[in-house]
């Protein structure tokens, strides 16, 4: 019998997601739990051979949490669900031992191929994702389209440094690093600066 741990707050999504998994095998053994705070806890209690993680893709303490439950248990197999609006971020997901990363749209037919496929013991991508990072390893780098003082920029931003404090190391005006920013997002084509790290992170580990 295959175990499962579902973590996934909303309750209509849950069942859509059992419901799916259960029309493909009626054997398995499913455990349902919203608070993602208790599943490291709950994953060191019982053994299960499905992680199945509703998640926030851009959020870094959860791409930390799955880089424990991996170290400690090698052999589980996680499933990521995560919103489209984020999918920079999925590569950092797999670098971390992610078996599989989809979106929440997901169609149901395609879920239960990508159950299928992790459970047979390999990778699988929404078709959606594998387009976009396709297009984004063969596209142009954008980090190239920086100006030497946007990229400089940038690597504050990445830093974590507001733009008032960008202004004062620089001896530029507020405004300017503002302007500058906003040049950045648009060559980037990102809208803020969660999206820009991950950018920045995947393309800097193009294949």
């Amino acid at each position: 019998m295959t175990r499962i741990l579902l973590v996934i707050k909303n309750d209509i999504f849950s069942t859509g997601i059992a419901s799916a998994i259960n029309e493909y095998d009626l054997t398995v053994y499913i455990e349902k739990v919203k608070d993602q705070a208790i599943m490291p806890q709950i994953l060191k209690e019982s053994e299960f051979d499905v992680l199945i993680f509703d998640t926030d893709l851009s959020s870094y303490s959860n791409l930390l949490t799955i880089e424990k439950i991996r170290n400690k248990q090698p052999g589980i197999k996680i499933i990521v669900l995560g919103e489209e609006t984020k999918k920079e971020w999925a590569l950092s997901y797999l670098r971390k031992g992610v078996d599989s990363v989809c979106f929440k749209t997901i169609a149901k037919s395609e879920f239960q191929t990508a159950y299928r496929t992790v459970l047979n013991g390999k990778k699988y991508l929404d078709h959606q994702l594998t387009e976009f990072l396709l297009m984004e390893t063969t596209g142009p780098d954008l980090i190239s389209l920086l100006s030497v003082r946007e990229s400089e920029i940038m690597n504050f931003l990445l830093k974590g440094h507001r733009t008032a404090e960008i202004a004062r190391e620089l001896k530029l005006a507020v405004s300017t690093i503002s302007t500058m920013k906003n040049n950045i997002y648009r060559k980037m084509k990102v809208n803020n600066i969660v999206d820009l790290v991950g950018k920045v992170n995947l393309l800097q580990h193009r294949a």
